[in-house]
């Protein structure tokens, strides 16, 4: 990874909504495949990220660059894996198997979570799984929110920001998992 896509990365942060969604898919399409290795070797520029990831209208943002919505959630997902690796408190949080598709409802935006207890690892990314435990939908402000901590999953649904189709136990079993990545996002 470059120190100046790092850079441009960081300064894109620190630039208005407008700008950032004008730059974003550009960085994105330069970060393609290298995800991960941003949030481990640059954290805190992962962090500020998502921090402006909580600032955009995603749905907007979704439905102006389409082919850049797939990369935009290999980002959030590449961290949230990240993130469960290297931090135990999280991987604690981990007690149940569970897959869930998301799916926005103002926007093209699908994506899916997988967690695996055995691994004590959460995995996710653009599109969906065939045979989900659960199916959330609702605004892609939303969705995004549940992953980087805008949105309490428990309160989320009990105000009615989004609707869950499954097995109530298993959101309740991974309502702590996702407070517990969001809580860990470097900032």
């Amino acid at each position: 990874m470059t120190d100046d896509l790092i850079q441009r990365i960081e300064a894109a942060t620190e630039k208005s909504d407008e700008e950032l969604e004008r730059e974003l898919p550009e960085l994105l399409d330069q970060l393609d495949g290298r995800e991960r290795e941003l949030v481990r070797e640059h954290p805190v520029t992962f962090g500020r990220v998502v921090d402006r990831m909580k600032t955009l209208d995603t749905a907007e943002f979704v439905s102006e660059n389409p082919e850049t919505a797939d990369q935009f959630q290999e980002l959030l997902w590449a961290g949230v894996e990240v993130l469960v690796e290297e931090q135990p408190e999280v991987q604690e949080q981990i007690n149940d198997d569970i897959t869930v598709n998301f799916s926005a409802t103002d926007c093209q935006m699908d994506g899916h979570l997988e967690v695996d207890k055995g691994a004590q690892t959460m995995r996710g990314g653009a599109g969906t799984l065939d045979d989900p435990m659960l199916e959330i939908t609702g605004p892609a402000d939303t969705l995004v929110g549940l992953v980087t901590g805008n949105v309490d999953p428990i309160q989320g649904f009990m105000q009615q920001k989004y609707e869950m189709d499954g097995p109530v136990n298993k959101g309740t079993r991974l309502a702590p998992v996702i407070n517990s990545v969001s809580d860990n996002i470097p900032s």
